[in-house]
């Protein structure tokens, strides 16, 4: 069977980027492009929260924490549940959050739900941000806890292996079972022909993309007959590869999303 984990760090991936990043400058706002933080630009990417350390002891971050600083007063993010849109206080060498809008989902997973706590509250606090280079950031605070930050690169959608890892339906997610992982994949070639794997059965379809969404032609696959936990794998990926899904890659993750909010992840992975 599939098992159900928490859906706050997919809600945040399901989210538009662009809409996470793009703000219009106003008032005393900066622009996206002019915030900087120990010297370096920040606005316009996702920095991806690598690890914490409390204590001296240092945790490693769940796959979906993150920051996005959206101007010198407003960050966006995911602490590792919860996904939350902040006031903020951005100079050139500290970062303080305000008060936040955060998402109330449940998190199942104890770890994450420990982590997310932690670093909310480490936020809420004055940090001290250190640049290690263009791409890593550290944020101290007064009692010498840490976040490490490193600048998220995001997959190429067209050559690269995608293998699908999760499936969801609204805010509801669902984890591969053993039987099931390595099975399905995506890769999208050059020609605008998609390669998939479906589970047990294999084949291709034309794929569109414009204006943050793929249209899928008629699907031509092998007829094999599949039975189990790849059966219902291969159910899912058909439904959401029938017509328009709207997609999002954020680091290397692609989420894939129909109109009905049926879903799947999927992870880059070397061919």
């Amino acid at each position: 069977m599939f098992t159900q984990r928490s859906t706050r760090t997919l809600f945040a991936a399901a989210l538009p980027l662009v809409a996470l990043t793009t703000v219009a400058a106003c008032g005393n706002e900066k622009a996206p492009g002019t915030v900087k933080v120990a010297g370096a630009p920040v606005a316009g990417v996702t920095w991806t929260v690598q690890s914490m350390t409390v204590d001296g002891a240092t945790t490693k971050a769940p796959s979906g924490a993150y920051l996005q600083f959206v101007s010198d007063d407003r960050v966006r993010g995911n602490y590792g549940c919860h996904t939350f849109d902040a006031d903020a206080r951005v100079t050139d060498d500290s970062v303080d959050l305000g008060q936040a809008d955060v998402t109330t989902e449940a998190c199942l997973d104890k770890k994450q739900s420990a982590f997310d706590d932690r670093l909310a509250r480490a936020l809420a606090d004055k940090n001290t941000v250190k640049a290690h280079g263009s791409d890593r950031l550290t944020l101290t605070r007064a009692n010498g806890d840490t976040v490490s930050l490193a600048k998220q690169r995001d997959a190429k959608l067209v050559g690269t292996r995608w293998m699908v890892d999760t499936l969801y339906s609204g805010e509801t997610a669902q984890s591969l079972p053993k039987a099931a992982k390595d099975r399905a994949r995506l890769v999208f070639e050059k020609d605008g022909q998609v390669s998939v794997r479906l589970g047990c059965n294999s084949g291709s379809a034309k794929a569109t993309v414009k204006d943050g969404h793929i249209s899928f032609g008629p699907l031509i696959s092998t007829k094999m007959g599949c039975v189990g936990e790849a059966a219902s794998l291969e159910k899912a990926m058909r439904g959401v590869l029938e017509g328009k899904a709207r997609y999002e890659i954020r680091g290397d993750g692609l989420t894939l999303t129909g109109p009905d909010g049926q879903g799947i992840g999927l992870r880059a992975t070397a061919k």
